[in-house]
């Protein structure tokens, strides 16, 4: 969890810079597959865990909207700036990672 919000709070910088380099963008555009990845594989468990049917019906449109609103940039990056990629994609994560949190806590 704390690793997650350094990313988080990472890319919230990035994404204020006025000026990037070529290497920043370079790097955060081949960092956004991973996280997209690790958002995939939250949301797998997600639902594995939601299945006991013992979660809130906001912590499900919750993980729902995040997961929906980062697969569109997850399936075409092109779309949007490389920093607002990531601070999308980082945010979507922890939204479904505190979801995941709370489903398991609730079996």
């Amino acid at each position: 969890m704390r690793s997650l919000i350094i990313v988080s709070a990472a890319a919230l910088v990035l994404s204020a810079c006025t000026t990037t380099t070529g290497s920043i963008d370079t790097a955060i555009k081949n960092n956004l597959p991973k996280t997209c990845a690790l958002l995939e594989t939250a949301h797998a468990a997600f639902i594995a865990a939601s299945v006991s049917g013992n979660i809130k019906a906001s912590t499900i449109a919750k993980e729902k909207a995040a997961y929906d609103g980062v697969r569109v940039i997850c399936a075409d990056p092109g779309s949007v700036t490389a920093a607002n990629a990531l601070v999308v994609a980082a945010t979507a994560y922890a939204t479904v990672s505190l979801a995941l949190k709370e489903a398991r806590a609730a079996q």
